[in-house]
């Protein structure tokens, strides 16, 4: 893949558009948590906010397990394939298996320790206000903010410790289904490109490959096709973006583990 690569994926199901919603929410926590600021702190505590408003929508444990079980099933049917590398397969379903016994190990439904934080309660009830997490509106919020970058950090790994196991099974489910597709040249005729999905595939995820950043894929996917038009923007990102008019070469993965 060259250096000034960018990759947009598309996930083409509830399941993996979480996963990659909370993939994305952790990796944010880890960046705003290892800086020592009132802001950079106020913002980790907001992410672990944000994270547990997402994982109480639903089930998402028993999602993810039935997912770890889906995949572990897939891959056990190739270890019979003569082109599959086998320690490598066998390490990957070892992984999900003790992937599946972390899951079923966890008590609880997510979220559920921070309930019973009125701190946090507070921060939450105010964050949806805008500006009304000023120090006039939560002065518990300004001394926690005033304690050292140590005692916020454990705080913020103490809260979001459940968020972080989660994170190790989701970063297998999704590096199996990224690694499940190769990158295949394609060609978007006057800057769009439109496929049918095969139904009788387990389609999880889409992957585009770009060589440069002057332009961006807007997707669009349902259960049956998925249509990409690459898209620029004419002077600053003020303006409306437009449809290239050229062809716009890129590279296509098309995940379906």
């Amino acid at each position: 893949m060259p250096t000034s690569a960018v990759i947009y994926e598309q996930p083409l199901n509830e399941r993996i558009r979480i996963c990659l919603r909370i993939e994305a929410l952790i990796d944010r926590l880890d960046h705003f948590n290892a800086l020592d600021s009132d802001h950079a702190a106020y913002q980790s505590l907001l992410t672990v906010l944000e994270i547990t408003a997402l994982v109480e929508r639903g089930d998402i444990k028993q999602e993810i397990i039935k997912e770890l079980d889906r995949q572990h099933k897939v891959l056990t049917g190739l270890i019979s394939h003569h082109s599959v590398d086998t320690s490598r397969l066998e390490m990957t379903l070892n992984r999900l298996k003790q992937a599946l016994n972390r899951m079923h190990g966890m008590d609880g439904r997510l979220g559920e320790h921070l309930k019973a934080i009125d701190f946090l309660l507070a921060v939450k009830q105010r964050s949806v206000i805008p500006g009304g997490s000023c120090d006039f509106d939560l002065p518990q919020l300004r001394y926690w903010l005033n304690r050292s970058h140590e005692q916020r950090q454990q705080d913020i790994d103490r809260w979001s410790a459940p968020y972080r196991e989660l994170y190790q099974t989701l970063a297998l489910i999704l590096k199996n289904i990224r690694d499940s597709a190769f990158a295949e040249p394609v060609e978007a005729a006057k800057g769009f490109f439109q496929e049918s999905l095969d139904p009788a595939q387990p389609n999880q995820m889409l992957r585009i490959e770009l060589d440069s950043n002057d332009l961006f894929p807007e997707i669009s996917a349902g259960k049956h096709r998925y249509s990409i038009r690459f898209m620029r923007y004419a002077g600053s990102v003020d303006q409306l973006p437009q449809q290239i008019k050229d062809s716009v070469s890129f590279r296509l993965m098309r995940c379906s583990l």
